[in-house]
């Protein structure tokens, strides 16, 4: 069966944001038209793995390194985060090779 995570697994996300800042636990990440958004636990942690050179397939791989947490829930969790932040021009997604 094909999944959402199936189709976006191969694209390379991009960081589209204008600016960041750490705040106590949280990460604050502001878009191009200056809407600001809060990310803490799972998604900041996403969000510090996109380097804009790794695939979704190759962050889902680092996360399931380091957290005790079954595939299939990081692959519903990332697919719900890229397009979250797709909708809040904060992330596109390059086709990767």
């Amino acid at each position: 069966m094909n999944t959402p995570y199936e189709f976006i697994k191969g694209y390379i996300p991009i960081k589209n944001a204008l600016k960041t800042r750490e705040n106590d636990s949280f990460l604050i990440v502001a878009n191009r038209e200056s809407n600001v958004y809060y990310l803490n636990g799972t998604g900041r942690e996403i969000w510090e793995n996109i380097d804009g050179s790794k695939s979704i397939n190759e962050i889902c791989e680092c996360l399931l390194s380091e957290y005790d947490v079954s595939r299939e829930v990081l692959e519903r969790d990332l697919t719900s985060f890229v397009r979250d932040m797709q909708w809040k021009k904060l992330l596109r997604l390059k086709k990767g090779g």
